[in-house]
């Protein structure tokens, strides 16, 4: 993996545990605001921001869609400037959002708020990952990184719980309560993060503004990261639903999935990891994510075949299962790839490019998915499955072509 740039005396005066503590913590505060921000966020729209279901899913589309844009330009800023200071920053335009949209009095300021929220959080999360870079050596790099993810994934269940008692509430003033302890929890984020020593700025080379983008060979893997981790609005948008909808499992399964694929990520993201740590593993991991979201798919189609709910219920499970073992080794291998192939002495341009994937999938997925799955149905999901398939066995040969005789990249080519 390509190797990181920290200053040796910075790593000499803070050893590279205690950053990665710090950024772990950071954003496991921030974890707990999303969790509770993602249960109530779509019904505090409609209820309380007045918009209609339409003009949310058009609001999320053009919001995740600027976030992608803007990912990059955030994370070259944070190259000139410092990935400290421009993540710092960004928490507390991210903590400025929700205060915004847990007080702003018309549609309008509502759809600002929620703009300007998924451009800070798209931008953070490059400029967390280039720290990562900046602060972690390459041999720890990814498993630090799944380190943080479990950490995430607890903050988001334990937030999600808060969030499932703010619904049962259900009135404006608990909503807007919640909005403004998530606004307060990033304010947190803001201070940990300042203990970061001052390695997180990354030292700037000369040369063109944009090289990140103009790396094609770069452009494209990320690319075809992005179409993979289409999996996230097919769990958080389409699945919900397409399970109350087209299926005759209970009503509770929804957070039965989201359940099990908690407790998937936080007991084997970590394990998964530890075994990803040259490209030719990477690759190789991704290939089974493309497999096994592709199983995944075929599953959830199957559990329509059958109307005894006890069924359709085991189907469910066990499509989650397959989904989670996807997943655990589309982020292993992904995260591996991206840093990899990066150029570790500008690393807010090139995460900026590969972390942007993210925000084009929440962009685009919704809207794409339920087209597909939704009026399509079964060979909706055989298509989407095909694609998860097809898209795993090109991204081996995208990082095969994109790690041959490249600059600054450390790992064998010829190991893909």
């Amino acid at each position: 993996m390509a190797s990181a740039s920290p200053s040796p005396a910075a790593l000499t005066a803070v050893p590279h545990r205690r950053p990665a503590t710090t950024l772990l913590g950071a954003q496991l505060v921030t974890a707990v605001g999303d969790g509770c921000f993602y249960v109530i966020f779509v019904v505090y729209l409609v209820q309380v921001g007045h918009l209609r279901p339409a003009q949310v899913g058009g609001l999320l589309t053009v919001a995740w869609g600027a976030g992608f844009l803007l990912t990059y330009p955030v994370g070259a800023l944070g190259d000139r400037i410092g990935l400290r200071r421009v993540t710092i920053l960004l928490s507390a335009a991210t903590a400025a959002a929700l205060l915004t949209l847990a007080s702003a009095p018309t549609p309008w300021l509502v759809s600002s708020a929620c703009v300007a929220y998924a451009i800070a959080q798209s931008g953070a999360g490059a400029t967390r990952q280039a720290m990562l870079v900046s602060l972690v050596p390459s041999t720890e790099l990814v498993t630090v990184r799944a380190g943080i993810q479990t950490a995430v994934n607890a903050g988001i269940g334990l937030g999600a719980t808060a969030g499932g008692l703010a619904l049962l509430a259900g009135t404006p003033t608990v909503y807007r309560a919640a909005l403004v302890g998530d606004a307060a929890l990033f304010a947190v984020s803001a201070i940990m993060l300042t203990r970061l020593p001052p390695a997180a700025r990354a030292p700037v080379r000369t040369g063109h503004g944009w090289d990140a983008p103009r790396d094609t060979r770069y452009v494209v893997v990320a690319a075809l990261n992005a179409v993979l981790y289409l999996y996230m609005p097919m769990l958080s948008v389409l699945l919900p639903l397409y399970l109350t909808s087209r299926t005759a499992a209970p009503r509770w399964i929804v957070a039965a999935v989201f359940v099990v694929n908690t407790l998937g990520v936080l007991g084997w993201q970590r394990r998964t990891a530890r075994r990803v740590t040259t490209l030719a593993e990477a690759t190789r991991a991704i290939r089974l994510a493309g497999l096994a979201l592709c199983a995944a798919c075929v599953l959830f189609w199957t559990a329509t075949a059958t109307t005894d709910p006890a069924v359709t219920t085991g189907l469910l499970l066990a499509a989650v299962a397959v989904q989670v073992a996807g997943e655990l080794r589309l982020a292993a291998g992904s995260w591996c790839v991206g840093f990899a192939l990066a150029d570790p002495t500008r690393p807010g341009q090139w995460q900026g490019v590969y972390s942007s994937g993210v925000p084009l999938a929440r962009a685009v997925g919704p809207a794409a998915l339920t087209t597909l799955v939704m009026v399509w149905s079964g060979p909706g999901w055989l298509v989407l499955g095909l694609v998860f398939l097809a898209t795993g066995l090109t991204t081996t040969l995208a990082v095969a072509w994109a790690a041959h005789r490249r600059p600054f990249q450390t790992l064998d080519p010829g190991a893909t």
